[in-house]
């Protein structure tokens, strides 16, 4: 909340301007803020999470190390500094804005270099896609001064900028703000400046034979969102070479496919054991993690051949294919680290660990494919209708009062609500404990940094995600729903809560109209892993379970799958993206659970070796974090047409001729920048690749929507549209390689496929501007048949649900339960008014005024704002239209009224109660509905107090355990199997 400025006096102000520097005024702004805040009885939600933040960042600046990996429960880089980029629209100015500090997840860099040194600066999409040549490359080039300090720009990725905290000093020259090298006393010298920091990272001289690009795109290993694991000796980091296709002759580095343990090392089991004890939220020791230790990133596959004194300190191997960054003078295969190694090079940061999925649901691309391959279409559709009714059922079905804990864990699990609790209590170690479903659009690729998810998990930790502390009321509209539930509400007696369901529902059913995403019963997915032992056979896989959650071809619950199966992985543009191979046993794989392991033996084709292994064949995949899906349904699996790999899975010279590559390796670079050269040409040298990202537009949606279009006008198998596919998978490439296109060729392509729409992609059943049309030569495109069963389905569940959930009468009928509070109340006062004690009389009708006083204010509210929104937003969404941030804004502003007032009570020690229930009385009786959401906008918590006590025997219980409170499983199949 913030503060008016009719409180602010001139003198106050001019007061502050005399005190000098930003060390003496910043403590009196803080004393003049708080002695202007509007007292409310409650502290404001928004200091909710600043203890939390100020408490972390307190400790951060206190310790001597600030990269701390040893301690399990503490760890520094948790604060998040951003900015946001904006441009004016009448001068076309750019300008950065600082946002508040919030915790969250941490990185290397700011776990070594502490939280303040960095800040990420977020580009508007639009602002980025709009931007004009190298405008936006040369503004980030400048310094920037913040509260004193000098920050520069170090590495730019999608649409953030990174910068670092310098040891250069502001100084004003000339009436300019100018910045200089620290002085030969400042206590600045003792930090970092720009280069200093780029070398600790990776030093150009150690990593001569890296292309600038590359070395560039390496600042992302530091960035990317990871909690620090157990820090291992620098003789237990041990080198192993990749075992490489038989089929490569020669020296030097052996293509990516043909790399057959490509991104994955090795662990012994002591380092899983440590990780298992120093993170509680994972439920057993992982079979493999994704992380970045020292120089190398990918997965760590824990050995189960090692002999017992191999297990006594932990140890990892790392493979050539792992190893991105140099950070000695000798072999790899002799050190990897010093010594006297930095302590955050020697510590295993942690992204995720090994998890598996099951079941997983089918997205537009892979639906694309396994139609385009021979699956019929009906199989699609019945997956669809079975999954959508399942999921409309479970919210329909329980109906009776007993039923009711039955119907909360439907909800709770529509919802994902513990999942999403978890996330929001993790704040910033959500991704690495598993609670992070990820599911990636088809324009996108894995999230390996978890960069793109950082702005989603931050604003899901703010505290609008939250229930409100003063009302109660949860967030989330499923949330809501369970609060109401478990104080003995039900649908068919509180309307509020037969709203909210209703919500439920629609949402529930327009998941499925928005995104064509719906569940394959018999499908998986985990990281894929390379076969540690050699057991296995060109063209197996072996997919184990830690439990019974598979079901097999013949409905069985099992721990393994066996038999023919489909594979794949995002992206799936290409025919021969999905692969079909034979899951098999072999009992020295029996403790590799929770992943795929695939052969390191070359794939075949119809007996011939392709030289290749099966990740590179599946999106380009390899083994460094990447996820596979496993499909085993029999009508997917055995209708399924291989298509050949040798003409679909190899790029057309076409792209390469598209594609335009800066090759300039470091080594050149120091010889055309040498050390002696102005820091300043150095600076803005190194940041051309820092920050290449900014230069020119991403293309990567661009070729993803025209490969769509090509699919469609041409078909999926047309040279054209595998064209596309590869442009596409460069292009997503090139933002870690440097690749660009050539404008020349980017202009001829946008000039063929720049044109109409597709109808599959709209939901509304209104003709499109200009749609494609496809050519009666082609088959029927399996979307265009899946959209109109699509928007059938939804309508019939649509109606079913509004038949469901309408409102039997035309008024709600009084819960008398709720009511009586304020009843029992009056009659009361009535006694002791006849008694000649007045007083209770006369506080309630100050009750009853504040009351009727916020139901006008909050309806006056509500409708001011659906009018300035129905004005300025045509789609007539009004209040639920406005972000949840706002929402809770506005909704927490009444509660905080509602709850302050009427002041001077003494006849009532907690007249919450009362208050309650009188509003909710009160809107009954003005509500020609017989109700509205307001009384519970603002004392949800209070009526369900009330309703809980009337019902009979309740507990009392803290929000703290509430929280993580579930239905156990048990009584969920008793109650199940009783119906």
């Amino acid at each position: 909340m913030g503060l008016d400025y009719s409180l602010l006096e001139v003198m106050k102000l001019s007061a502050l301007r005399s005190l000098g520097g930003n060390a003496a005024i910043v403590p009196e702004v803080t004393k003049l803020a708080k002695a202007l805040r509007p007292e409310s009885g409650q502290p404001e939600d928004a200091d909710l999470s600043a203890d939390d933040l100020e408490a972390a960042y307190a400790r951060e600046r206190s310790v001597r190390e600030a990269f701390c990996a040893n301690d399990r429960d503490w760890y520094a880089g948790r604060v998040h500094f951003t900015a946001r980029l904006s441009k004016d629209k009448p001068a076309g100015a750019l300008h950065l804005g600082l946002d508040r500090p919030v915790l969250g997840s941490s990185n290397r860099f700011a776990r070594r270099f502490g939280s303040r040194r960095f800040v990420r600066v977020r580009i508007p999409v639009d602002l980025l896609m709009k931007a004009v040549g190298d405008e936006l490359r040369e503004y980030f080039k400048r310094p920037f001064v913040f509260g004193g300090a000098v920050f520069r720009a170090f590495y730019a990725k999608e649409n953030n900028v990174f910068l670092f905290r310098t040891n250069e000093e502001p100084v004003w020259l000339g009436g300019k703000l100018a910045v200089e090298p620290p002085s030969s006393d400042s206590a600045r010298r003792k930090e970092y400046s720009l280069k200093a920091f780029l070398t600790w990272h990776n030093e150009l001289r150690l990593n001569a034979d890296q292309t600038m690009a590359k070395w560039a795109a390496r600042f992302a290993l530091g960035l990317s969102n990871s909690i620090p694991g157990i820090r291992l000796n620098p003789v237990n980091i041990r080198f192993e070479n990749d075992i490489v296709c038989e089929a490569f002759i020669g020296s030097g580095k052996p293509p990516s496919e043909m790399q057959m343990t490509d991104g994955c090392g090795l662990a012994n089991r002591a380092v899983m054991r440590l990780l298992h004890a120093k993170f509680p939220s994972w439920s057993e020791e992982p079979t493999a993690i994704q992380c970045r230790i020292g120089g190398a990133k990918g997965l760590l596959l824990v050995r189960h051949d090692l002999a017992l004194d191999e297990e006594e300190h932990p140890t990892v191997w790392l493979r050539p294919s792992q190893l991105k960054i140099k950070y000695t003078d000798r072999p790899p295969h002799e050190r990897l680290l010093a010594d006297d190694a930095d302590p955050a090079l020697l510590t295993i940061d942690v992204l995720r660990a090994s998890h598996l999925t099951t079941p997983i649901r089918l997205s537009v691309e892979t639906i694309t494919n396994l139609a385009e391959n021979g699956v019929p279409y009906a199989r699609f559709r019945e997956l669809f209708e079975t999954d959508l009714k399942e999921r409309v059922d479970a919210l329909l079905r329980y109906t009776r009062p007993e039923d009711m804990p039955l119907l909360w864990n439907a909800v709770a699990r529509e919802g994902g609500v513990m999942n999403a609790r978890m996330t929001r209590e993790a704040a910033g170690r959500a991704r690495a404990a598993g609670y992070v479903a990820e599911e990636y659009d088809d324009d996108d690729a894995e999230d390996e940094d978890g960069l793109k998810g950082l702005d989603k998990a931050l604003k899901e930790q703010s505290s609008a995600w939250w229930e409100d502390p003063i009302s109660g009321q949860p967030s989330s509209l499923e949330e809501t729903c369970l609060t109401l539930l478990d104080a003995g509400f039900t649908p068919s007696t509180c309307e509020v809560l037969r709203s909210k369901l209703w919500e439920v529902a629609k949402k529930a059913v327009a998941t499925f109209q928005t995104r064509y995403r719906f569940v394959a019963p018999m499908s998986c997915s985990a990281f894929i892993v390379p076969d540690p032992c050699g057991v296995l056979g060109p063209n197996e896989i072996h997919v184990k379970s830690s439990r019974r959650a598979f079901i097999d071809q013949q409905g069985r619950q099992t721990d393994i799958v066996l038999g023919d199966v489909l594979v794949t992985r995002h992206p799936c543009k290409v025919p021969s993206d999905v692969q079909k191979v034979k899951a098999v046993f072999h009992d020295k794989l029996r403790h590799y659970c929770d992943v795929i392991v695939v052969s390191t033996r070359s794939h075949m084709y119809r007996g011939s070796s392709l030289n290749r292994h099966l990740a590179s064949l599946t999106g380009g995949g390899d083994y460094d974090g990447d996820t596979m899906e496993v499909f085993w349904e029999p009508g997917i699996v055995g209708s399924f047409r291989e298509p050949d790999p040798r003409v679909f899975a190899n790029e057309p010279p076409e792209v390469q001729q598209s594609l335009f590559k800066n090759t300039e390796s470091a080594s050149s670079f120091l010889t055309r920048v040498p050390a002696h050269s102005p820091e300043a040409y150095q600076i803005f040298s190194l940041q051309d690749y820092l920050l290449g990202a900014l230069s020119g537009r991403s293309y990567v949606s661009t070729y993803s929507i025209w490969w769509e279009k090509s699919t469609y006008k041409l078909g999926y198998k047309h040279p054209n549209t595998v064209f596309l596919a590869y442009m596409f998978c460069a292009i997503l490439d090139g933002l870690k390689t440097g690749v660009t296109i050539d404008p020349k060729k980017h202009k001829e392509h946008s000039e063929r496929w720049n044109i109409g729409t597709l109808e599959w992609k709209s939901i509304e059943k209104k003709s499109l501007d200009r749609p494609l049309h496809r050519p009666s030569s082609l088959p029927r495109f399996v979307m265009d048949v899946l959209r109109q069963q699509v928007l059938s389905s939804c309508e019939e569940q649509l109606i079913r649900i509004e038949d469901h959930f309408k409102q039997q009468s035309t008024r709600a009928p009084l819960d008398k339960d709720l009511a009586r509070p304020w009843q029992d109340a009056v009659t009361r006062a009535q006694w002791l008014k006849e008694a000649n004690q007045p007083e209770m009389s006369r506080e309630l009708e100050l009750i009853q005024k504040h009351v009727e006083d916020m139901h006008a204010k909050s309806k006056e509210r509500r409708t001011l704002r659906e009018a300035r929104n129905a004005m300025g937003d045509r789609s007539g969404r009004g209040f639920t239209g406005l972000s949840i941030e706002r929402r809770q804004d506005i909704l927490r502003e009444e509660s905080r009224e509602f709850h302050a007032g009427p002041p001077g009570l003494r006849c009532f020690d907690d007249p919450t109660a009362i208050k309650a229930s009188y509003m909710y009385y009160y809107d009954h009786q003005k509500q020609s509905r017989g109700w509205s959401r307001t009384p519970w906008d603002v004392a949800t918590r209070a009526l369900c107090e009330i309703k809980a006590k009337a019902l009979g025997r309740s507990k009392t219980v803290t929000d703290d355990f509430y929280r993580w409170m579930t239905i156990a499983p048990v009584y969920l199949r008793q109650r199940e199997r009783n119906g």
